[in-house]
């Protein structure tokens, strides 16, 4: 039986940008409405260059990029998406406080947090400068100006055609619903052609890389792993019922690791992986998850592309090479009958395996709408029918099963404690 390597690598060389984490978790969640395409990105270089054009100091320039790039962060359900295509949103608070406080239980984006409860917060001729008693910062109203000028713009085919009436609209709006200071930097950088052409342009990703004010900044190992903790918390808070999934698969990936012999460091990527497996569910509709009964052929098939999605999101970050495959490949199966690529034994790596049956079984040993969470037995007789199948490996389902008390325990302890914080944050999200 193999047993856990010790090799401690507490100094990994990691070449991840924090650039790159942060374009591709606002790529995922701009996945939940392909309606609003790259709304985000959008919405935070239009912010960019108004905040130049009014010379912020870097500080601000840095506060606004980052809450600008995940400010829609909190409208996790699709109909919540659908207004925001509204230019006079009605109900626009709730989300924008619902992503204040998701940004808020990451630490390193903590202090954006105040920017994104406020984005909504029209300027009122001066009376928007507080909220609710509370004061509304200058860079929420700007953010505000970024968000409705991109909702203006989306959806035209030829959008230089378009910019004399949305600066109009905007304009008529300075003081009523934008501060007229934030307005004025508004006309002037939007005279420029290119001002409007970068935000359809297809390398919209490099051109936001060249504006940002923390290029170089590269993740280590342990910021890694807490900014997959984030990307988790996003996938799994749109469910109650998938609550702590991807905890689950990835302290089980990782002891799993462990046990097969793999490095220290390879296990913490294991457990990277197994946050991030699912990053691809944010393209499928809530009611798909959290459906009681069997889900129709056209919907199973959208399901289906999800690990596709992880794939193509994470494939595209510098330094996530071996992450993005394990993530990816947690529906294959050795016998060449899994998605999306079907690869069979001979093409799947140990990292791939062990990720199908992390996957697996936790799906299985979880609570889920349409069958409460199987008992050990049970978990381990479904596991072994598809080792017979030959679609799951039989060395790492034996480890599981040979280490189960360890294991079980572990999941067990973090997911109660991911769900216990999920439903704290459900709490004072009213949800």
């Amino acid at each position: 039986m193999a047993v856990i390597n010790t090799e401690a690598h507490s100094h990994a060389v990691l070449n991840v940008r924090l650039f790159d984490m942060i374009a591709a978790l606002s790529t995922t969640l701009d996945l939940l409405d392909p309606q609003l395409g790259s709304h985000q990105k959008r919405t935070c270089l239009i912010a960019a260059q108004i905040g130049m054009t009014m010379s912020l100091p870097l500080a601000d320039y840095q506060s606004l990029f980052i809450a600008a790039i995940f400010h829609d962060i909190g409208a996790l359900a699709l109909h919540d998406r659908l207004r925001l295509l509204a230019f006079e949103d009605t109900e626009p608070h709730q989300h924008a406080q619902m992503g204040a406080q998701l940004l808020a239980r990451f630490d390193t984006f903590q202090p954006y947090a105040p920017l994104l409860a406020f984005h909504h917060v029209p300027w009122a001729h001066g009376e928007g400068q507080t909220f609710e008693g509370q004061p509304v910062p200058m860079l929420s109203h700007l953010i505000h100006l970024a968000d409705r000028i991109e909702v203006l713009a989306q959806g035209h085919a030829n959008i230089l055609a378009e910019v004399g009436d949305i600066r109009l609209r905007v304009q008529e709006n300075s003081g009523a619903m934008f501060c007229p200071e934030q307005v004025n930097a508004f006309m002037q950088v939007s005279q420029i052609e290119r001002f409007w052409l970068d935000l359809f342009s297809v390398n919209l990703d490099q051109i936001l890389r060249a504006l940002a004010p923390f290029n170089d900044i590269e993740l280590d190992l342990q910021q890694l792993m807490r900014f997959a903790q984030f990307f988790a918390l996003i996938i799994d808070s749109r469910s109650h019922f998938t609550t702590t999934h991807s905890a689950g698969v990835a302290i089980c990936a990782e002891t799993l690791a462990k046990y097969m012999g793999m490095s220290e460091v390879e296990a913490a990527k294991m457990r990277i992986a197994g946050y991030l497996h699912d990053t691809g569910k944010l393209a499928v509709p809530c009611e798909y998850i959290n459906r009681g009964g069997p889900l129709t052929w056209e919907e199973t098939a959208r399901v289906r592309a999800h690990s596709y999605i992880t794939h193509d999101i994470l494939s595209r970050i510098n330094g996530l090479g071996d992450i993005a495959e394990w993530a990816s490949h947690h529906h294959e199966r050795l016998d060449g009958s899994g998605y999306p690529f079907h690869k069979s034994a001979d093409r799947l790596s140990l990292g791939s395996r062990i990720m199908a049956v992390a996957d697996v079984y936790t799906a299985l040993s979880e609570d889920r709408p349409y069958r409460a969470g199987l008992p050990a037995p049970e978990v381990f007789a479904h596991l072994e029918d598809l080792v017979a199948a030959r679609q799951l490996e039989a060395t790492v389902v034996a480890v599981l099963k040979h280490h189960h008390d360890r294991i079980g325990a572990l999941c067990h302890e973090v997911q109660q404690r991911e769900g216990e914080a999920l439903n704290a944050f459900w709490r004072l999200a009213g949800n």
